[in-house]
């Protein structure tokens, strides 16, 4: 595929096959959540909006993204690319370190109650887990985003205001920083693989931009490390992955 940013790829994948899975995810309470291209571009859409109109974020904007593996974690890092943010992860893997002198404009977490440093002054997002969660379970922190209250309400299509320039921050994690002029230039897999992955977004290029830049699909699973050999033979067989 020839795509360059986040807009050009979802309409690729949309016009290639509109209702091909191309996010599968596994959860923790026996879920399972598939996402068509169709269905991926609308909730990213959805998101980006939720980032410009309500967090008045726009490009170079700082974004902290605190969340586990997950397919929320696919469509925020998609709609922070979109939009032209600097996404900083932080994951299980990830070196709650590797921020300590960078401040945030908005943090998106699903541990609220964990902060990262450099977020006190960050606009917070608070994301619920549960696979189709409508709201936060519990009560919303002071001042707080319900991100699935939120997204819910912003429109379909979404178009950016502004673009990012290449050298732009696009991803820091723990390995170091990524800029717009790298973030479509990385390595991908054979075209239509259909990656089954367990990593969390602090390896979103590999595990989950790359496999979809090739055409293909993600198959992510919570915790794939704790599977049997048997288990993750019939997931492989179930879900037709091609890599692991």
């Amino acid at each position: 595929m020839t795509a360059t940013d986040v807009s050009s790829l979802i309409s690729e994948l949309l016009a290639t096959d509109p209702g091909r899975p191309r996010v599968t995810w596994y959860g923790p309470d026996h879920e399972r959540v598939e996402f068509s291209a169709k269905t991926l571009g609308n909730w990213v859409a959805k998101t980006a909006g939720l980032l410009v109109e309500e967090l008045d974020c726009h490009p170079g904007s700082v974004v902290g993204i605190q969340l586990p593996v997950h397919w929320r974690s696919v469509t925020w890092l998609l709609a922070a690319w979109e939009v032209g943010v600097h996404a900083v992860v932080f994951d299980e893997t990830a070196d709650p370190r590797q921020a300590t002198d960078m401040a945030f404009d908005v943090l998106v977490t699903d541990r609220p109650s964990s902060p990262p440093p450099g977020s006190i002054e960050a606009e917070l997002v608070v994301v619920a887990l549960p696979a189709l969660a409508t709201r936060w379970t519990g009560d919303v922190p002071p001042g707080a985003i319900d991100a699935a209250a939120e997204i819910r309400l912003q429109p379909d299509v979404f178009t950016p205001y502004a673009r990012p320039t290449a050298d732009t921050p696009a991803l820091t994690t723990a390995a170091g920083t990524l800029t717009y002029g790298g973030l479509f230039a990385q390595e991908t897999p054979e075209p239509g693989t259909r990656l089954l992955t367990g990593a969390g977004p602090s390896h979103a290029i590999e595990a989950y931009l790359a496999p979809l830049r090739a055409g293909g699909s993600v198959v992510l699973h919570h915790d794939l490390a704790a599977l049997s050999d048997d288990a993750r033979a019939h997931l492989v067989s179930q879900e037709q992955v091609t890599a692991i």
